[in-house]
């Protein structure tokens, strides 16, 4: 079992997660779990020194319910807002939203419709780690350039498996299921996985100037809210995208492996991690 198995070989006829309302809530406690970490929703160096025009157009691509374009709502009323899914079924009724925040779907691996090329002032994308697929991420990265402006912004905010590490307040405590988790999300070798690592390079092989890519590492405090995410969501891939079909199979198996890791954790036992942003500019030329 690893995490290629999950990404790559599923995730080729479909979403690896779920989409129901217990999925939407778990994003939502994500997203905003996120944001207590990274202590803002963009970006300071894309929000200062009048990077931004009076009336900025900014796009979330992956936005689930929607969350970020919420926050950013509250932040920048001024801003229009456009969020993009492959997928509605977590939108929030359109009776909910500001005025200032529209929903479509999209699906950013094809190539984007000619209305939206040069549109934004802002790109937004967060958490595609189960979406980008073998050949990395560079064909994704390639359409939301040309949904920029020239001199344009794109965040892109994401988990780094490469960080993550088994933690414990005492050598003498079980870990060995923590440390299975870790080994199934790097996947073989670690390769199925290490293209977060490597966005600040990627972002400049496409064409981004004034690149910065920052790792912000979880506090001891939230390591409990962080933990329980990662195993929702590891719990619904497991129904969403593994076998199901006896008490021995994939799924079952992992969910087995799921309730061992939460039993270290009550321990003291979790994995650390230190999610990266990375920030690009579109050249202006």
């Amino acid at each position: 079992m690893s995490f290629e198995d999950k990404s790559q070989r599923y995730l080729e006829n479909g979403y690896a997660l779920g989409r129901g309302y217990a999925s939407s809530l778990r994003l939502n406690f994500q997203h905003h779990l996120l944001r207590e970490l990274l202590g803002y929703s963009i970006h300071p160096d894309i929000v200062s020194n009048g990077n931004l025009p009076p009336n900025p157009h900014i796009a979330d691509m992956g936005t689930g319910t929607g969350q970020w374009l919420i926050d950013v709502g509250h932040e920048i009323p001024s801003a229009q807002l456009d969020g993009f899914d492959i997928s509605k079924d977590q939108f929030p009724s359109r009776a909910w939203l500001p005025s200032q925040i529209s929903l479509d779907e999209l699906d950013i691996t094809k190539p984007i419709p000619s209305s939206l090329e040069g549109k934004y002032d802002v790109v937004h994308v967060q958490l595609f780690l189960c979406v980008v697929q073998k050949d990395g991420p560079m064909v994704i990265l390639k359409n939301l350039s040309k949904m920029l402006k020239p001199g344009g912004f794109l965040q892109w905010v994401e988990y780094d498996p490469t960080s993550f590490k088994v933690v414990s307040p005492d050598p003498l405590l079980k870990q060995n299921a923590n440390d299975q988790h870790v080994q199934i999300i790097r996947g073989p070798q670690g390769v199925a996985t290490t293209w977060p690592s490597k966005l600040l390079s990627h972002f400049e092989s496409v064409g981004f100037e004034q690149v910065t890519s920052n790792a912000y590492p979880v506090p001891t405090e939230l390591y409990a809210p962080f933990m329980q995410c990662h195993l929702c969501a590891a719990e619904e891939v497991s129904f969403t995208a593994m076998k199901n079909d006896g008490p021995e199979a994939q799924g079952p198996t992992f969910r087995k492996l799921l309730a061992e890791i939460y039993k270290e954790c009550q321990t003291g036992v979790t994995m650390a991690e230190s999610p990266v942003v990375t920030v690009g500019r579109k050249s202006a030329i």
